[in-house]
């Protein structure tokens, strides 16, 4: 690999890298907390690969020399001529040519039907829910109060929770939406199951965005990582998929 094309691989990851922070595409991978982050990281490279690439150019014998004499280089210097590098490098092609022509979409139905793991445990109390009917909560936040607090925080209270259809076996559907501790490569799925859906949204598509209101009622199994909590629903609209797809 010539240190020409290395620069231009370098290249095409920064501007790759700065193409999905600048908009918001790269929050179907990483925490929306991330972005200062990618758009310098974009820039530091594409400086880099732009410097690397002319420095590169320069190096290049010029046209008119004489080949009657050949130069011999000393030891350690670069003759300008195309040296091999590492094969891995060409790998880094793969993501930047799905980038530009097809980005992935964020993680959905089908991670979170693969992921058992509902809630990670914790013994730390839940801090009593701010004022509002309905009061809005991700849905993480939800099933961590449901399952290892007892719902004591959520009872008496109405909440409203956003997350896409799972489709079940057995015909139901759980609410779910996939979480991130930073990137999509660390994220899980949290999921309830609501219970009293209307008529008309009983056969909803699986990965159709919803917002429902309900209120918190017991479930067997609590104080397990693989606890599903209920939700008593009192209303559900269908909307548009967020912006930002994790909570």
């Amino acid at each position: 690999m010539t240190r020409e094309i290395q620069s231009i691989i370098l290249l095409l990851v920064g501007i790759a890298t700065l193409r999905i922070s600048w908009g918001t595409t790269y929050l179907n991978y990483v925490k929306e907390s991330m972005r200062p982050w990618l758009l310098v990281s974009g820039v530091i490279l594409v400086v880099l690969g732009a410097w690397l690439l002319i420095d590169a150019m320069r190096a290049r014998p010029e046209a008119g020399a004489s080949d009657d004499e050949p130069e011999t280089p000393t030891e350690g210097a670069d003759d300008g001529h195309a040296h091999s590098g590492p094969r891995a490098a060409w790998l880094l092609l793969i993501p930047v040519l799905t980038i530009f022509l097809v980005a992935p979409p964020a993680l959905g139905a089908y991670s979170a039907s693969r992921d058992t793991t509902n809630s990670i445990a914790t013994d730390r109390s839940m801090a009593p829910l701010p004022p509002g009917d309905p009061v809005t909560l991700y849905l993480s936040d939800y099933v961590t109060r449901a399952v290892w607090d007892g719902g004591r925080t959520l009872i008496g209270r109405s909440v409203s929770l956003t997350g896409f259809v799972l489709a079940q076996p057995d015909g139901s559907w759980l609410l779910a939406r996939m979480q991130l501790n930073c990137c999509a490569a660390d994220a899980f799925a949290s999921k309830v199951r609501p219970v009293n859906i209307p008529s008309d949204a009983g056969l909803l598509p699986e990965g159709t965005w919803v917002t429902l209101t309900g209120t918190w009622i017991p479930s067997e199994g609590v104080g397990t990582e693989e606890t599903i909590p209920l939700v008593d629903v009192a209303g559900l609209v269908v909307i548009e998929k967020p912006t930002n797809p994790y909570d």
